[in-house]
Parts: C-alpha cells; structure tokens; sequence
C-alpha cells in the first residue's frame, strides 16, 4: 500500500504527517491546524487519466495552505469532523464535486464567517 501521510483528527484541529518521500532520511515536519483557523476550504477533482481524485484546499488565517488527498489515511474522519464543527459546511459535497465525470468540479465547502467560528 503507498503511504500519502496520515491525518490526525483532534478535538480542537487536525495534525496531518505527509509521507517522507521527497524528504530524503527524514520525515517533514506535521501540519497541524486548529479548526478556528480555517477561514476556507475548496473541495475538487483532479483527473488522473486513470482515476480521479478529490482533494481538499484549506487555507488558514495565518496564511498557510494545505492540500489533502482524499487517499490520505483519516480524509474521512477529517470531513466528519469539519462537518460537525464547522457552522456552514457544506455536507453534501460529495454529490457535487464528484459528478459529472472529467470535470474539476471547484466547490466552496466552507467560507468563515465574519464573526469566526463558535
């Protein structure tokens, strides 16, 4: 099985340990983000000639960013958790960005608010 990393669902965030390839001897260092500093994030489809993958594009208040593959270990836990601490999360994503076919299909799933997250 191919390591794409690993994502840790926290209470109050998520850490994520991309895989050590291109690394050379040494894993990169994890990426940890509270929810509260999620300010958006984009779901799409890449076409990979033979498959498709959804990803999602988080961006921070900070000014990070993150892409995550859906083949991540804990991408599934990860949607539950903003679905279920994210006012305003688009749950039904899925329907959306994964058909049609061959299509990007760009969809905001989640845009704080002004007055943040509770």
């Amino acid at each position: 099985m191919t390591n794409y990393g690993k994502i840790a669902v926290l209470d109050e965030g998520f850490v994520f340990q991309g895989p050590r390839r291109g690394w050379l001897w040494r894993k990169p260092p994890p990426f940890s983000a509270d929810y509260a500093a999620i300010t958006e994030i984009v779901a799409l489809k890449l076409d990979l000639i033979t498959t498709d993958e959804v990803v999602f594009d988080i961006w921070l208040d900070d000014g990070r960013s993150l892409r995550l593959w859906e083949s991540v270990e804990g991408f599934v836990e990860l949607d539950a958790a903003l679905a279920e601490r994210l006012p305003g999360y688009f749950r039904d994503w899925r329907g959306v960005v994964i058909f049609p076919a061959f299509e990007e299909n760009r969809t905001v799933i989640y845009q704080r608010a002004a007055e943040g997250v509770s």
